[in-house]
This record gives C-alpha cells, sequence and structure tokens, in this order.
C-alpha cells in the first residue's frame, strides 16, 4: 500500500502526469508497459534495501555510490522537494473553487511532518487506511466515462516511443518511493516478490482505466482532466472524486515529507525546525503552480531517475557474482570492491 500510495498522487489520479508525459491519445499499451516496469524496479529497491539493511537513503546511497554518494543524495532531496511543492500546488488548486487563500497545502505539509516523525510504522499505517478507498473511487469515475460515444478511441494510437517516454514516467514515480523502499530494512524473498507485484498490478489497473477515460472523452487539456471527466458523471461522484484526490495528494506528500525529514534528522537542527524548513521550501516552489510543477520538472526526474535505477542495477549485478543471485535471502556478504565500502550481512 505504501508503494501504490507514493505513485498515486494528485499527478497521477488527475490525470495530469498521463498527459504530460505521453500527450493525448496514448495507447493502453501504456498500462501493462509501465506496470512490468513498476514490478522490476520494486524489487529492485526492496532488494536493495534488504541487503544493505539501513534505515536511511543517504547511507544506502554511500554504499551504492561510494565517494560519489552525495550526487544522489542532492537529486533525492530535491526530488522530494519537487514532489512536495507539486502535492501542496496541487491541493491548493484542488481547494481553489472553495476557499481561495492557498493554505491548506502547506496545513496538509505540517500534518505530514508530525506523522513521519513517527518513522516508517506511521506512514504504512497511513496508506494502509486510505489506498484502498483511492483505487476504488478512482476506478468507478473511469468505468462511469466509458459509456460516451467515442469508445472506439479508447484504445488509443500505439507509438513505439511510448517506450522510452514509459521508462521516464515510472523512474520519475518510483525516485520519490525510492528514498522509502530501499529504507525498509529485511525482507524475505516472499515479501519482496508479493509486494511487487500487488504494487505494479494495482498501478496498471489504474493506468489502463485512466487512459481508457482520457481517451474516451478526449479531456486532455484541463489541469485536473480526471477530476473535470467527473464532474459529468454527476455531482455526487465529482464531490466523492475532489476529497480522494486530496487524500492522495497527501498519502504522496507524506512519503516526500518523510524523506526531506528524515535525511534531515541528525544533519541540522531537531525535528521541529527540520520540519519546518521542509514545509517552508515546499510551500515557496509550489507557488510555480501545479500544472507547471508537473510539467517542468516530472520529465526531467524522470531522466536523472534512469541514470539512478542504472546505478543501482550495476551494484545488485556486482553484490551477486559471488552467490550468482540477484534477489532473496541467502547473500552471506559482499565485499568492498562491489560495493563502494562495507562488508554487508544480510
Amino acid at each position: 500500500m505504501l508503494i501504490v500510495g507514493t505513485v498515486i498522487g494528485a499527478g497521477f489520479c488527475s490525470g495530469r502526469e498521463i498527459v504530460s508525459f505521453f500527450g493525448s491519445g496514448v495507447s493502453i499499451v501504456v498500462a501493462p508497459v509501465c506496470g512490468v516496469s513498476i514490478f522490476f524496479v520494486c524489487m529492485l529497491f526492496l532488494s536493495i534495501g534488504s541487503r544493505i539493511g539501513e534505515k536511511s537513503f543517504d547511507k544506502i546511497n554511500s554504499v551504492l555510490l561510494g565517494k560519489y554518494h552525495f550526487a544522489a543524495d542532492i537529486f533525492l532531496l530535491v526530488n522530494n522537494l519537487i514532489v512536495l511543492s507539486a502535492m501542496i500546488a496541487g491541493l491548493n488548486s484542488l481547494l481553489k473553487p472553495f476557499v481561495p487563500f492557498p493554505v491548506f497545502g502547506a496545513a496538509a505539509a505540517v500534518l505530514c511532518a508530525v506523522i513521519a516523525s513517527k518513522g516508517v510504522s506511521g506512514m504504512l499505517d497511513c496508506n494502509f487506511i486510505v489506498v484502498p478507498v483511492i483505487i476504488a473511487v478512482l476506478a468507478a469515475v473511469c468505468f462511469a466515462s466509458f459509456g460516451t460515444e467515442v469508445m472506439d478511441a479508447s484504445l488509443g494510437m500505439f507509438r513505439m516511443r511510448i517506450f522510452p517516454i514509459a521508462a521516464m514516467y515510472v523512474s520519475m514515480n518510483m525516485m520519490l518511493a525510492s528514498t522509502v523502499l530501499t529504507t525498509l530494512g529485511k525482507l524475505t524473498r516472499k515479501q519482496i516478490v508479493l509486494s511487487s507485484a500487488i504494487a505494479a498490478a494495482s498501478i496498471t489497473a489504474l493506468l489502463a482505466l485512466i487512459i481508457t477515460a482520457l481517451n474516451c472523452t478526449g479531456n486532455y487539456s484541463a489541469e485536473m482532466p480526471i477530476l473535470e471527466i467527473s464532474a459529468g458523471a454527476g455531482k455526487w461522484l465529482y464531490v466523492l472524486l475532489a476529497a480522494v484526490t486530496g487524500i492522495s495528494i497527501f498519502t504522496t506528500m507524506l512519503t516526500a515529507v518523510g524523506g526531506l525529514v528524515g535525511y534531515l534528522g541528525g544533519k541540522a537542527g531537531g525535528k521541529v525546525f527540520n520540519s519546518a524548513v521542509v514545509v517552508i521550501a515546499g510551500t515557496v516552489t509550489s507557488f510555480l503552480g501545479f500544472t507547471r510543477v508537473v510539467s517542468l520538472f516530472y520529465p526531467l526526474v524522470g531522466v536523472v531517475g534512469l541514470i539512478y535505477i542504472v546505478m543501482c542495477i550495476k551494484f545488485v549485478c556486482k553484490a551477486a557474482k559471488p552467490r550468482k543471485k540477484i534477489f532473496g535471502k541467502g547473500v552471506q556478504s559482499v565485499d568492498k570492491s562491489s560495493t563502494g565500502g562495507g562488508i554487508l550481512n544480510t
């Protein structure tokens, strides 16, 4: 649930991410391509976290990249800040028709900082409760759009460029999740495979529904296309989706704040000071606006994220050489030359 809750933020639920990356009339093939990619990337990050056994992503990066880990730290911090600012801007945009003052985004970020201070357990509990509700309501809205006259266009147009774009899209979404997945600690092979499979299957199904809904309605230009689609399905469904979108914004914001506050812990001031810095920085950046943050920064994060994923794959391949095994239990040790420093027992 934590993986799904991290991915399905404002950009995902609103359909804005899909439009920003793939444009209009996107092929439904994008859904399974992204799903398979998400499965393997989840396996990658969870296995690295289980192998290394550290609780902060800067320590994970120091093992992955050695003396170059600061570059990865900065990238992941900037990514968390970008996502946080997008979620703050998205929540303010969502509630603008009701309250014109952009204060709810910052207030939600403060609440996220309080929950994140309890560690991963607090974040897991929150996602376990709200993610199933998000999935159910989002699916209901998408199904409601299928009765339109343009159902024949729902499969979209297949283009070869969807493969590199899908790689960037998955990379962008998984960078935020990486700061949590790599710090969950030791997991069994069964837990890693099952968690990755559930997350990938859930996101694949939701992507297929969102793409079909967008293609059926031709609604690509709105700031939050899926929310606008729900308005045509009835007022009650619009209100329900607006509430669910707000919740999905909160779950993604929670992961972003947790990563930032967790990194600053022990490096700067106390929890209150660090939380204040994170909230203020995210709020200031959010003034760029939701659409602008998603359109400008998300693709860039996707490109740089691919480099990070390649480095993670390289680490796993090197670490697996002594036992010819990449994933799962049973790896006794990894020597210094293959990890960038330190002996790891898992």
